[in-house]
């Protein structure tokens, strides 16, 4: 296992399900890269902890109320597969659900140095009960 695996997918989930954008922040390198593959069809490329909590708030933001409703990661080789499901109301599009999985390179100090996500976009569903 990669040093410091437990520590930062723990930490990012536990981040994305809190909202907490400071600690989602602390989870990056300085240089990092983040990119997000989006069903619309676009690449989005991030650099850095603020890129990475500026597209985190524009996807997270406007839910309320909100929720993480499962999430797990896993060892693979020398990355780390990380996969959550959320939901939440929009204001204007109702209620919705999206699952991102991603796939994390660390550095040596076991921060993400790169994240590549595939985002399945937000699908409308009904209120759940």
């Amino acid at each position: 296992m990669t040093p410091g695996t437990d520590r930062v997918a723990g930490s990012l989930l536990a981040a994305i399900a809190e909202r907490d954008y400071d600690a989602i922040a602390a989870c990056f390198t300085a240089d990092a890269r983040f990119l997000a593959l989006t069903p619309k069809p676009q690449l989005r490329e991030h650099a850095g902890p603020a890129e990475v909590v500026d597209r985190y708030r524009q996807w997270l933001d406007a839910l309320d109320p909100f929720a993480v409703t499962a999430s797990d990661w896993e060892q693979i080789a020398d990355r780390i597969r990380i996969r959550y499901r959320f939901r939440g109301r929009d204001p204007e599009r109702g209620w919705q659900e999206n699952e991102h999985t991603a796939y994390v390179r660390l550095d040596r100090d076991g921060r993400i140095a790169l994240l590549t996500l595939s985002c399945a976009g937000f699908r409308p569903i009904a209120e759940p009960v």
